[in-house]
């Protein structure tokens, strides 16, 4: 039956073939790319975390010098931050454990009554945004890592090994629950 075939014929099985070819080259590549730019996105979403987690702990160290709370919540404060602030290693769990640690504080940490109100309510304010903002870096962060490692997670991905070298992402788990006002 193939032997009765002409070149048109040849011609056609070879455009189909080599338009199927090209479709499955388009797809990997596009696969390839974008678990590259998840890998990226997922770095940048640390990054802010970071950045969060440092402008917090800053916050929650002024508190604790400026803002006139009682002394051993003063203590307690200024310990958590620096120790919180204190880590050259990005996301260790005794960093996590750190962050938790002055998460805590603060929710312990009652406002302070008396004078200077104005500006104490600015520094709360401001510890209170903070807060806030790392509780959303964190879930950007752990929302692109499920992403990342969902596309990673698929069969033809990992065996044609698309992600390359890089790392597994994981997420970044700690207590961040802010305190709920009365």
């Amino acid at each position: 039956m193939i032997s009765d075939w002409g070149p048109l014929e040849f011609a056609i099985i070879g455009a189909v073939l080599l338009a199927l070819l090209l479709a499955v080259g388009w797809y990997l590549s596009y696969t390839a790319v974008r678990i590259d730019r998840l890998h990226h996105r997922v770095i940048g979403t640390a990054a802010a975390l970071d950045a969060q987690l440092v402008r917090r702990a800053e916050a929650a160290l002024e508190v604790a010098y400026v803002a006139g709370i009682d002394p051993a919540s003063a203590t307690l404060l200024a310990a958590a931050s620096a120790q919180a602030l204190d880590h050259d290693e990005p996301w260790s769990q005794e960093r996590l454990d750190a962050e938790s640690q002055l998460t805590e504080v603060i929710r312990l940490t009652e406002s302070p009554t008396g004078e200077h109100l104005v500006e104490v309510a600015e520094l709360l304010t401001r510890l209170q945004g903070a807060g806030e903002r790392v509780k959303l870096a964190r879930r950007f962060h752990n929302e692109a890592v499920s992403e990342t490692r969902q596309v990673r997670g698929h069969r033809l991905v990992r065996a044609l090994r698309l992600a390359g070298s890089a790392r597994v992402p994981l997420p970044i788990n700690f207590d961040d629950d802010w305190p709920r006002e009365a």
